[in-house]
């Protein structure tokens, strides 16, 4: 190693040239201490909590059955705290899980309240039925008594709860039961054990051999033991030769029957009878059978006596026999018996005609058969003279007849009825003074019934019925009465009703046009009117003129109620609300019937002194007169009501009326739409 240079002492040091650190150039380094940036964490969460800890609401979620699984799937942030859950307002959703049970999930709206609860109802899940039935027969199942098919059968979903189960076979008795469903998927068995419906009935007859109808259904011959189901059955036993047995036989399920022993009775032969002149009375064995041509038919095995009739011809007797199922035939004729008439006419002249046909000069001998014939001589100026004359044998009658001329034979030819071209009969009646109304003591009285006197000076015509369906339906093809309850009011015999009163007036017009006679209503400003001076068409009645057939037609003396002057009415007085209107109407008669729940055929009750029906009970009537409730001081005559209103006058009590005063003579409704219980009848002046 060579040897180290000796120290130099004398070296000079020289300092280092000093430069400042340039601050842009140069960044200081972060240093991050754990211990501050743990304690910030804890405080912001802490702040946090506090946070949600004030603003959260205690939620509390009430679920029957209690779920095996509970969360709340949609929302902010919860936090469950022992049966509550701490959650902030807003919307959620929460869902539930239990087994047999459908999926619970249900959206929930969390308020700004402290405590809140929600209650939830888990639904089972279907439960399975499987239904079989013993003896296992063709039968139909019924569920909440809707067809699910034929048994045996498994119905896979069936809504848990109780449910009522029927079966239903045409041989057996229904069977009725109810079951819980458990629900959650479980299976359970109905085995429904059925009842007969039936019984054995025997028949035996005699003689054996015939045939056993049940219900027009053949079903053996005798002897026989036949299955009849339970109920009423009409039974028929057939055998050529004999008469038919029928009866009606009463079968309880399961209770066997044997009938006595059927005897049987050899049928009937057939007569057919002919005579000339036809229409000859014919009685056998002093029973009256009918007219010839006639076909009768007779026990065999006896001798029966016949006896042949007819007014102006010689009596046939004869005896015959038949044997069973035989066909006897009667051709005879009948000697005539002749009477002798002579005739005289004054003026002399014209033309005389027996039954139709002409015999020339009326002043002359007739020989005619000893019966009823019609007479009629036809003279130029003179009204036709019509007679009936009955010839009596070995005897000569005498006719002196003096002809009237049109005008006399008018006056005394005035009918006492007359009949439209729609079947309808109206009755002549004569008028006389009346007092319409009631007075202010009178028990029931309203404040429209106010007492007038009325002078009819017009004799008119009234029809004995109200307006039937049939003959409105003439007018108005498709016109519906409708129902009441269970009563149809659409019948052909029974009233009309459910019209208004201007189609009342129109058929009145359709009526006078068919029936040729001028109309009696025109229309005014949109408004039907009777015209005036009235004419001999069809109408309404008038107030007055209803008054006058109604309460009057007994005499001067007027009662209260159309059956006399207290109630309750007499057995059949008319159709009112019966006991068969309990529930339908507000009021009805108590212990009162008359068998029918709606209005009955027209002519079913008593007729009046006048020959007019139903003018009382049945159907209320629309009347020709506005309505109105003016005190009149001075006598009226023939009067037709106020010349304007807005109603019409209603008369006559219905078969819904049932209380006190609507029962009376007096009582007044009005209106002018179509009710089920109002109808109408017809009436005209005489020419």
């Amino acid at each position: 190693m060579p040897d180290a240079e000796p120290a130099n002492d004398n070296i000079a040091i020289e300092a280092t040239p000093f430069t400042r650190v340039d601050p842009g150039t140069k960044k200081k380094k972060l240093v991050l201490k754990p211990v501050p940036i743990v304690i910030g964490l804890v405080f912001v969460l802490l702040s946090l909590a506090a946070l949600f800890m004030f603003t959260a609401r205690a939620v509390r979620f009430n679920v029957s059955p209690i779920p095996k699984h509970l969360a709340i799937t949609e929302g902010f942030f919860t936090y469950r705290l022992g049966e509550r859950f701490l959650m902030l307002p807003g919307d959620y959703t929460i869902v539930a899980e239990l087994s047999g049970y459908r999926n619970l999930a249900e959206s929930i709206q969390v308020g700004e309240d402290p405590d809140q609860d929600f209650d939830f109802e888990m639904i089972k899940l279907p439960g399975i039925l499987a239904i079989g039935s013993i003896p296992e027969v063709n039968v139909e199942v019924f569920v909440d008594q809707v067809s699910v098919g034929k048994a045996p059968l498994v119905i896979d979903e069936i809504e848990a709860g109780l449910h009522d189960i029927s079966l239903r076979s045409e041989r057996y008795l229904p069977y009725e039961t109810e079951i819980i469903i458990e629900g959650k998927r479980l299976k359970q068995q109905l085995e429904a054990k059925l009842e007969p419906a039936w019984a054995d009935i025997t028949f035996s007859s005699l003689p054996p051999d015939a045939v056993v109808f049940v219900d027009e259904l053949e079903s053996g011959s005798t002897p026989a033991v036949v299955e009849i189901l339970e109920g009423t059955h009409q039974l028929r036993v057939k055998k050529p030769g004999y008469k038919v047995w029928q009866s009606e036989l009463d079968v309880v399920h399961s209770v066997p029957q044997q009938l006595a022993e059927i005897i049987l009775i050899k049928s009937d032969g057939k007569v057919a009878i002919r005579t000339s002149p036809p229409g000859v009375n014919v009685t056998i064995d002093l029973r009256y059978r009918g007219q010839t041509p006639l076909s009768v038919t007779l026990a065999p095995g006896k001798s029966y006596q016949v006896l042949l009739s007819k007014a102006g011809y010689e009596q046939i007797r004869q005896s015959i026999q038949v044997e069973p199922e035989e066909d006897v035939s009667l051709n005879l004729t009948l000697n005539p018996i002749v009477g002798v008439i002579r005739i005289q006419v004054q003026p002399e002249g014209g033309e005389l005609f027996v039954d139709g046909s002409s015999v020339g000069d009326p002043t002359q001998e007739l020989v005619l058969t000893a019966s009823r014939h019609e007479l009629a001589i036809v003279k130029e100026g003179y009204a036709t003279y019509q007679t009936t004359v009955t010839p009596q044998p070995g005897l000569s009658q005498q006719l002196l007849i003096t002809l009237q001329t049109e005008d006399e034979a008018r006056v005394a030819a005035i009918p006492q009825a007359i009949i439209t071209s729609t079947e309808q009969t109206l009755k002549l009646i004569l008028p006389a003074e009346l007092k319409m109304g009631a007075g202010r003591r009178e028990r029931g009285r309203r404040s429209n019934e106010i007492l007038k006197d009325v002078v009819l000076t017009k004799a008119y015509y009234l029809g004995i019925h109200e307006v039937t369906n049939k003959q409105f339906k003439s007018f108005d093809p498709g016109h519906d009465s409708g129902v009441f309850g269970r009563s149809l009011l659409n019948e052909d015999k029974r009233p009309v009703v459910n019209i208004p009163w201007n189609a009342a007036v129109r058929f009145c017009n359709w009526l006078s046009q068919k029936d040729s006679l001028p109309v009696a209503y025109e229309q005014e400003k949109g408004k039907w009117q009777l015209i005036s001076p009235t004419t001999i068409g069809y109408r309404l009645p008038t107030e007055a003129e209803w008054s006058w057939a109604a309460r009057y037609a007994a005499g001067p003396a007027p009662s209260r109620f159309p059956w006399g002057a207290a109630m309750p009415p007499h057995k059949d007085s008319g159709n009112y609300a019966d006991e068969s209107a309990v529930g339908m109407v507000p009021y009805h008669i108590v212990g009162y019937t008359d068998s029918f729940r709606g209005p009955a055929p027209v002519g079913t009750f008593t007729i009046n002194e006048l020959g007019i029906y139903d003018l009382a009970g049945n159907v209320s009537e629309w009347i020709t007169d506005y309505y109105s409730v003016e005190l009149e001081r001075d006598q009226l005559t023939d009067p037709v009501g106020p010349e304007s209103g807005d109603y019409y006058v209603i008369r006559g009590s219905n078969y819904t009326s049932g209380r006190f005063s609507e029962l009376r003579w007096t009582f007044r409704d009005y209106g002018i739409e179509a009710r089920r219980d109002v109808g109408f009848r017809i009436a005209r002046y005489v020419e």
